[in-house]
């Protein structure tokens, strides 16, 4: 059997598959960074789900994706906790980035781009990422990502921008204060992750011009900042992977026609493809 592992800083989603291509289970656990957490923490995080280990002796093969895995020595360090759990299979290590271009490029050259909490992308030419923009963090990074838009709302809310109506709907969902503003975005941990927690404002109140408009701008950005700076993305599918590019692919394909770009697949998440991919 076969285990394909997206894996995050909270949580990490497995699928096991049988080699007739059957899904045997499919299961979470904690999250596994391997920059983040250290051998125990990492083999705890697996552990939480006991069902994962009980199918450990029948696999073979582990897939596992996740971030953090660029760095030598995390990437290590996550090879060995796993070679523990799993003595029987063999350990295959990638990014979330080749999962994402594997899941919707396959084996075909294609533009991929990650839009969830945050936002990568690269060049793929059918086997491996040719070339990257690298990953910079939300603050120099991020275009149309979920903590892009979060940002653009509270920024909007804050100076006056956004519909007096839907400002009012935002401060009571959120509890709008300005010690709390400045508490999660400069003293606690991981403020992209809390102005990422805006973007679901979007989904509840689709139907606003502001929403529309917002959404068109934030796509705009992606497809003329970053898409130039791979010079195929005129001539090769562009793809995509993630809840925002998933959840309004409408006004996503809206900015790509506009652009005459070729429009390849988009999908909120890689594992289900993964399977086409490697069984």
């Amino acid at each position: 059997m076969i285990l394909i592992a997206d894996a995050g800083a909270t949580k990490t989603f497995w699928i096991l598959v049988n080699d007739e291509r059957m899904v045997v289970g499919k299961f979470h656990s904690g999250g596994l960074n391997p920059t983040v957490f250290d051998k125990v923490t990492l083999s705890k995080n697996i552990a939480q789900n006991a069902e994962i280990l009980a199918h450990a002796p029948y696999i073979k093969e582990i897939y596992l994706y996740g971030s953090g895995v660029d760095d030598s020595v995390a990437y290590d360090r996550l090879n060995e906790v796993l070679a523990d759990l799993f003595d029987n299979a063999k350990i295959h290590i990638y990014s979330d980035l080749l999962a994402a271009a594997r899941a919707t490029a396959g084996k075909e050259e294609g533009i991929v781009m990650i839009t969830g909490t945050g936002s990568n992308s690269c060049y793929y030419d059918g086997q491996e990422i040719v070339k990257s923009i690298g990953y910079f963090g939300y603050i120099l990074m991020d275009d149309a990502s979920g903590n892009w838009f979060g940002k653009q709302l509270l920024r909007d809310y804050l100076f006056g921008i956004m519909p007096k109506q839907l400002r009012q709907q935002f401060k009571s969902e959120y509890k709008i204060k300005a010690d709390k503003i400045i508490k999660n975005l400069y003293q606690k941990p991981q403020p992209n992750t809390y102005l990422a927690s805006f973007a679901p404002f979007m989904s509840a109140h689709y139907k606003s011009g502001y929403i529309k408009d917002l959404l068109l701008k934030g796509f705009e950005k992606l497809v003329t900042e970053q898409l130039p700076a791979y010079k195929q993305y005129k001539d090769v599918p562009i793809h995509f992977n993630g809840s925002i590019a998933y959840h309004f692919k409408t006004e996503l394909i809206e900015v790509l026609n506009k652009h005459q770009l070729k429009i390849g697949k988009i999908i909120k998440d890689p594992l289900e493809e993964l399977i086409d991919f490697h069984v």
